[in-house]
């Protein structure tokens, strides 16, 4: 505990001025002194501004080891996914913001701030308080600089900016295990990464790591998430009876603890595991479950209704399928987001409208893909422009966009370059 801290913000609380406080008892120059903590401070005077102060060092103490506790208690919260419980703690500790600033859990609390809003998605003040806090990085303890690092690596995970977040989870690697009991969801978040960039083998290995920690742990969401995240991966591996014995217990799990979240993830990789073995009124199935349990207009639910509706496609349901995209289409306000253009090239695919298409693809499909990092999906759009020029006889487009394909097919294999 800074004692000096402490007494400066009781002072202030007060409205007294230095003066005030240290009539009879010091010198102004050695009251401010105190309070920068620049000078030690010896037990008979500190007995007598705190008396004067109508405090007490013991109580103050209890004070600052409370509050510590609900800071740690607030990380434990958002890795074990218990927002209700992390909401009421973020509030707690949000009434004694000031005196907490006045300690020496000050940086903790400004990066247990950001962990939370990174929990919220609410990714715009994210980026603010970071901005904030930039100039502080220096004086972080080793513990401090590793979390900030952490959650630079999470936000441009959160952003799609999956390279930039290896880049920096790469560089914490070796600490982690040092941290893992301070920061268990470090493995987890680095399979994921590696996942979305199609790393198949590298994201099995870190859920391994992952599930190690979390049952550990006995963070119990947790473990079923990197069961999930294991499960896709092994689908993506063409192992599709593991797959399928992970998610079916994890999608009973989920129905018992009656999380909404996990069975809404848990049904959508069925309905992946399903459609991949070509069993395609399963996976509808599966898939009609994901879409109806998440969030309208979240990043999720477009994921779960694209492949519905590309469900119904291959089952030849096509007027369904249309009805479905022209109202999605419809809702949007901002025809330059990743889920509108994906909805968009479905639509114009099912109407067969070829003329409109190719263009569409060109200037909108693959270029809002590649910057996403969408990289299958951009392969796919390349291939599709690359046999539309070929058909017409155009063979330097045609070759054109097939070079493009085969790049985007290094990307998936490579990272800038660098084998992965």
């Amino acid at each position: 505990m800074s004692v000096g801290k402490i007494i400066y913000y009781h002072r202030k609380k007060q409205n007294k001025t230095q003066e005030q406080l240290c009539k009879g008892i010091c010198s102004v120059t050695h009251m401010s002194k105190i309070e920068n903590n620049s000078k030690e401070v010896n037990l008979k005077t500190l007995q007598l501004l705190c008396e004067r102060l109508g405090i007490s060092i013991e109580e103050e103490n209890k004070k600052t080891q409370l509050l510590k506790s609900q800071l740690n208690q607030l990380y434990d919260a958002i890795e074990r996914i218990h927002k209700e419980k992390a909401d009421t703690l973020y509030n707690e500790l949000l009434l004694h913001k000031e005196y907490i600033l006045c300690t020496d859990m000050i940086y903790l609390y400004e990066l247990y701030t950001l962990r939370y809003l990174l929990f919220l998605n609410r990714i715009t003040e994210f980026e603010q308080a970071s901005e904030a806090m930039k100039n502080k990085v220096t004086k972080y303890s080793p513990f401090e600089r590793y979390l900030w690092d952490f959650l630079q690596g999470v936000y441009h995970g959160q952003k799609l900016q999956y390279l930039q977040a290896l880049e920096i989870l790469g560089i914490l690697e070796e600490q982690a295990e040092q941290y893992s009991e301070k920061v268990t969801d470090y493995y987890h978040f680095r399979s994921i990464i590696h996942g979305k960039l199609h790393h198949y083998s590298l994201s099995v290995h870190y859920a391994y790591k992952a599930l190690r920690i979390f049952q550990n742990t006995g963070n119990m969401f947790r473990i079923l998430h990197v069961k999930i995240t294991l499960a896709f991966n092994l689908i993506y591996s063409n192992e599709f009876k593991r797959a399928e014995e992970i998610l079916l217990p994890v999608l009973s799990d989920g129905e018992l603890l009656q999380d909404t979240y996990t069975k809404a993830i848990t049904t959508h990789n069925l309905g992946f595991l399903y459609h991949r073995q070509g069993n395609l009124q399963e996976a509808l199935n599966y898939y009609s479950q994901s879409v109806q349990l998440k969030q309208k207009h979240t990043i999720t639910y477009y994921n779960s209704l694209l492949d519905y509706i590309q469900t119904l496609i291959d089952l030849k349901e096509n007027e369904q399928a249309l009805n479905l995209l022209q109202q999605e289409l419809d809702t949007f306000s901002d025809q330059k987001s990743l889920q509108y253009v994906k909805l968009m090239i479905l639509y114009l695919q099912t109407m067969g409208e070829e003329k409109k298409l190719i263009p569409y693809l060109v200037k909108h499909g693959l270029p809002t893909m590649e910057q996403c990092m969408e990289f299958r999906r951009a392969v796919e759009y390349a291939d599709i422009i690359a046999a539309h020029y070929q058909e017409k006889g155009e063979l330097d487009s045609a070759n054109q966009y097939l070079q493009v394909s085969n790049r985007l097919l290094k990307r998936m294999v490579f990272d800038d370059g660098k084998s992965v």
